[in-house]
């Protein structure tokens, strides 16, 4: 069947049987840098790098994890040398957490090895195909985010 002809939940179907794939065919290089992440630790360290330092607990409310989640990934991203978490000087209750030296390197050189993959996969692709590409993920980001409910909170049902 072609691709065009699929209807929507089709495409979605397949869309989801192939995003993993993707997935590891952009961060395939990324073990050699970083070790083996879990996926929550690698999406801690682009909040980071992306924002800069925080609190536990925004880190925790942004990954949408439990505030003992985010201390236990925090404490293996600190083994690592990629992170520090200190105590606020105003208020001993309140830990920020921010990337090392160490993990913003690493990070830059993932995200370099990133975009070579991603320039060997799309180097057969016209600027136009590669253009439609990048709006339709942009669109569909846009779309999601719209539908996601807000960090720490669950989304109420549509009502009639």
């Amino acid at each position: 069947m072609k691709t065009t002809a699929l209807t929507l939940a089709q495409f979605a179907a397949r869309l989801v049987a192939l995003l993993p794939r993707l997935s590891r065919g952009i961060s395939q290089r990324d073990l050699a840098t970083l070790g083996a992440l879990t996926l929550p630790q690698m999406w801690a360290l682009e909040h980071l790098f992306d924002r800069g330092p925080c609190t536990m607990h925004a880190l925790a409310g942004e990954l949408r994890l439990h505030g003992s989640t985010a201390t236990g990934l925090a404490d293996q991203l600190m083994r690592r040398g990629l992170v520090v978490r200190r105590r606020s000087r105003e208020d001993r209750r309140v830990v920020r957490v921010a990337l090392t030296a160490k993990g913003r390197r690493s990070l830059e050189q993932v995200r370099g090895q990133r975009r070579a993959s991603l320039i060997h996969g799309f180097e057969k692709h016209s600027r136009t195909e590669r253009a439609h590409f990048l709006k339709s993920v942009e669109k569909l980001v846009l779309g999601l985010a719209e539908n996601a409910p807000a960090a720490g909170r669950t989304r109420k049902k549509d009502t009639p």
